[in-house]
C-alpha cells in the first residue's frame, strides 16, 4: 500500500481499484459499486428506490460524505462519493446493512441482498472524475432501459442538464465545476459530453476493460446538441415521499405486480402454502394462483 500512495502523491496513478483491503482519507472521491446476490433484484418498485435514496442521504448526514453522482439500476448501484473523513467503510457497511434489512424483511427473504463487499475505485484525476461520473449515467442506457440517460428517473444525471438550480443532496456541481466556473456553460459542456459519449461510443466503450479511460480519451474532445430532462426530487420532496409511503404502509409491503410476484415466490422457497400466503397478503387464493402462472411463464 505504501508503494501505490507513493505513486498517487508522484501523480502517476490516476484511478485506484479495490475490491478488498480499501483505501479511504479526508477528501478522496472514490467510485462505490454494489451489486444484488446471484440473479436476485436489488429494487423491485418505486418506494425500494425512494427507500434507497432517502438512505442515501441520511447516512451521507451522518457520516459527513458527498453524493457526487449515482444510478440505481435493478440488481447494482454506482455511487461517486467525496469522504470528508476516512469513514468509507463504516458508512458503506451502514447504508448496505440498513437497506438489507429493510429488503429482506419487506419480500420475506433470508440471507444476503448484497453478493458481497462492495467495490471501490479511488479517483485523483479530473478527467477520471467527468469519466466516473458519465459511466454512471449512461449504465441505464447500456442496460437498455432508455435511449437517453436523462429520461432514467433513478440517478443523478438530470440535475447536472437543468439550468434551475434546486435544492438537493446531491453535489453535482461539485462534477460541472471541472468543465467551467461558470456553472451554465458547464451543463453545456457536459450536455455534450453525454451525446458524443452516445453517438460515438456507447455501442463498444461498456464491453471494454478499459471502458474509463477510452472515456478519458474521449473528453479531450466536446460536440453535440443540446440535452433536457427532468429534475431528481429536491430534498423536501424526498422527505415528503418518504413520509407519505410510511403513512400509507409501502415501506412494509410490496403494492406493484412485479414486487408481489417476487414476494410469493420468496414465501413459496420457505415453505409457505397458497392459503397462508393468501392470508398473509390480503390476497385471494386466485390471486396468488396468478401470480405463480405468470412467474412459471415468464
Amino acid at each position: 500500500m505504501v508503494d501505490v500512495i507513493d505513486l498517487i502523491e508522484q501523480g502517476k496513478v490516476k484511478r485506484f481499484f479495490r475490491a478488498r483491503n480499501k483505501y479511504c482519507f479526508e477528501g478522496a472521491v472514490s467510485h462505490i459499486t454494489q451489486h444484488a446476490s446471484g440473479k436476485e433484484p436489488l429494487f423491485l418498485e418505486e418506494s425500494d428506490y425512494v427507500y434507497m435514496l432517502h438512505l442515501i442521504k441520511e447516512i451521507s448526514n451522518e457520516f459527513q460524505f458527498k453524493i457526487l453522482s449515482f444510478t440505481l439500476m435493478l440488481n447494482h448501484l454506482h455511487l461517486l462519493i467525496k469522504f470528508l473523513e476516512s469513514n468509507m467503510s463504516n458508512a458503506m457497511k451502514e447504508l448496505f446493512r440498513i437497506y438489507a434489512v429493510y429488503f429482506n424483511k419487506k419480500y420475506a427473504r433470508k440471507g444476503h441482498a448484497f453478493c458481497g463487499a462492495y467495490r471501490s475505485a479511488l479517483c485523483f484525476d479530473d478527467n477520471y472524475l467527468l469519466a466516473a461520473s458519465l459511466y454512471i449515467h449512461f449504465n441505464p442506457v447500456k442496460a437498455g432501459l432508455v435511449a437517453n440517460p436523462v429520461d432514467y428517473r433513478w440517478s443523478s444525471c438530470a440535475l447536472f442538464l437543468n439550468s434551475v438550480e434546486k435544492d438537493t443532496f446531491i453535489d453535482y456541481k461539485f462534477i460541472l465545476s471541472l468543465l467551467d466556473n461558470d456553472i451554465s456553460k458547464a451543463i453545456e459542456k457536459y450536455k455534450n459530453l453525454l451525446y458524443r459519449l452516445d453517438v460515438v461510443y456507447i455501442n463498444d466503450v461498456f464491453e471494454q476493460p478499459k471502458a474509463l479511460e477510452i472515456i478519458v480519451e474521449m473528453l479531450k474532445t466536446v460536440e453535440g446538441r443540446r440535452i433536457n430532462g427532468s429534475i431528481l426530487l429536491s430534498n423536501e420532496e424526498l422527505d415528503k415521499k418518504i413520509q407519505e409511503l410510511k403513512e400509507k404502509g409501502n415501506l412494509r409491503g410490496p403494492y406493484e405486480k412485479e414486487a408481489r410476484k417476487f414476494l410469493i415466490e420468496q414465501l413459496i422457497s420457505r415453505g409457505s402454502n397458497v392459503l397462508d400466503i393468501a392470508k398473509k397478503l390480503n390476497l385471494s387464493r386466485q390471486s396468488v394462483y396468478s401470480y405463480l402462472n405468470c412467474s412459471q411463464t415468464t
